[in-house]
């Protein structure tokens, strides 16, 4: 007899306030978690999902967790949050309305994240065909840029009325069918905290998403950035208690050794060999979004996403070179759309991290119908910018003057002790594509001796770059 074991999914949904995501979670839902549905008294006071929502559902082998992310301009920082635990998206868009800045805000961070996707048109009850056509048309469009998500299945429903309910779980159940989804368990324990609260009797107890690893009942474990040794006294998962759980799991904990209190959105749960660091300086590559429509400059101050934090933090984009046979970080002026570079991220706030995180920049200090999302990257180091050594090139333009067989450099320096601190310095002649080397100086006027490695004529322009320590 083979017994089929039950897969722990997430599927988080996500799209603009008032299309519907709320509406579908509830549908779906069979059993509702502590922080499920708009519980949360701040959640209901505004009439807004404030926050991650989680609920769950089965489908056949599968138990599937919903994560309802918020859709308000102002909440994208839980979006990315939900980004990072979950398996599967559904991007609702209002039929009538059709996508919205926020719509093409949580696309994009589906697509960064590779994050295989269903788009629910919904609404189709209060809808005209016309609209509705539009609608998908229109996201077909969208998503035909994407670098992931071209050909994302889109499906018609109408959550308040329950058509096409069954086509979506059958879809779902499909598309989970065809992936092949890994879970680390062998890893060190890792599991950002998204709630936390006292339980009468029971103690602080906290939930989450494990992201890599597995815990039981008894486990020795520490939360970072407080690094507070806590023991687990308790694991319930989808409302029932069990002794172990593992990478995947959306589940509850009590533990012994923390307050409720000292817990916030950005704590994670780890084992007490992890490999996470508690940080204020992140070393990423990244590649700016082509979408993304404003220089990004030195020492400009953005968002920096890592995991469920969302931190404010100046960002010091550079490149690496090739100079004279060494490598050197080269300091650039600015970085725009489509374009990638390596960056420093000076942190306002301490945040936990790990090499090969990905992190996500935003400018949420811009007006919420723009596109906020600057761009992606993957953490490299942790080095501070001052262990980086990063310098700035500086060009001089001189000329050539051949002088009685003898070729020199002029415009370069004005003096002769001028001259003598460019002894050494590669030269080019760029119109040619000629190289050379400055070998001495000549007379009291700056000129300059050079050597080339092709034939020169007078005047031909001469540019040298300078590299000095950049501040």
């Amino acid at each position: 007899m083979v017994i089929s074991m039950v897969k722990n999914i997430n599927v988080g949904i996500f799209g603009h306030i008032d299309h519907g995501k709320t509406t579908l979670a509830k549908i779906l839902t069979e059993i509702p978690s502590t922080s499920s549905l708009d519980r949360l008294p701040e959640s209901k006071r505004r009439g807004i999902t404030i926050d991650l929502g989680f609920s769950f559902f089965k489908l056949k082998n599968y138990l599937v967790t919903l994560v309802d992310a918020p859709g308000h301009a102002d909440l994208i920082r839980a979006v990315v949050g939900a980004a990072e635990i979950i398996d599967l998206a559904l991007l609702v868009v209002d039929a009538k309305e059709g996508p919205k800045t926020q719509t093409g805000e949580h696309l994009l961070i589906l697509d960064y994240f590779n994050i295989p996707t269903i788009v629910v048109i919904n609404k189709i009850d209060i809808a005209s065909e016309e609209e509705v056509k539009r609608t998908e048309e229109f996201m077909k469009a969208i998503l035909s840029s994407t670098e992931n998500l071209k050909g994302s299945k889109i499906l018609k429903i109408s959550a308040k009325e329950g058509i096409g309910i069954e086509v979506l779980k059958d879809t779902i159940r499909e598309m989970l069918d065809k992936m092949e989804i890994v879970r680390n368990t062998e890893d060190y324990f890792k599991m950002p905290i998204d709630h936390a609260f006292p339980i009468k009797g029971i103690g602080t107890v906290i939930t989450g998403t494990v992201l890599r690893g597995k815990v039981k009942v008894g486990d020795e474990l520490k939360i970072l950035p407080l690094n507070s040794t806590v023991k687990v006294k308790s694991i319930q998962k989808c409302k029932e208690n069990v002794d172990e759980a593992y990478s995947g799991d959306r589940i509850g904990m009590a533990v012994q050794g923390v307050d409720s209190k000292e817990l916030f959105r950005g704590c994670v749960l780890t084992s007490l060999d992890t490999k996470l660091k508690v940080v204020d300086s992140i070393v990423a590559r990244i590649k700016i979004s082509p979408l993304f429509k404003y220089p990004l400059k030195p020492r400009m101050r953005i968002h920096l996403n890592i995991g469920m934090l969302v931190i404010p933090a100046r960002m010091i984009p550079f490149k690496k070179m090739e100079i004279d046979g060494s490598m050197e970080n080269i300091i650039l002026r600015e970085i725009k759309g489509g374009e990638e570079c390596y960056c420093v991220f000076q942190l306002e706030e301490k945040a936990v991290a790990e090499i090969g995180e990905d992190i996500l920049i935003t400018r949420l200090d811009l007006p919420p119908t723009t596109l906020r999302i600057c761009g992606k990257g993957e953490i490299v180091d942790f080095r501070k910018v001052e262990e980086l050594n990063i310098k700035r090139m500086i060009f001089k333009r001189g000329r050539i003057k051949i002088d009685k067989n003898r070729i020199l450099v002029v415009g370069l320096a004005n003096s002769k002790e001028e001259a003598e601190r460019f002894i050494g310095y590669e030269v080019v002649i760029p119109e040619k594509n000629i190289k050379g080397r400055i070998k001495g100086t000549f007379g009291t006027k700056g000129y300059l001796v050079a050597e080339f490695d092709e034939e020169v004529e007078n005047r031909d322009e001469v540019i040298l770059r300078r590299l000095i320590r950049w501040k």
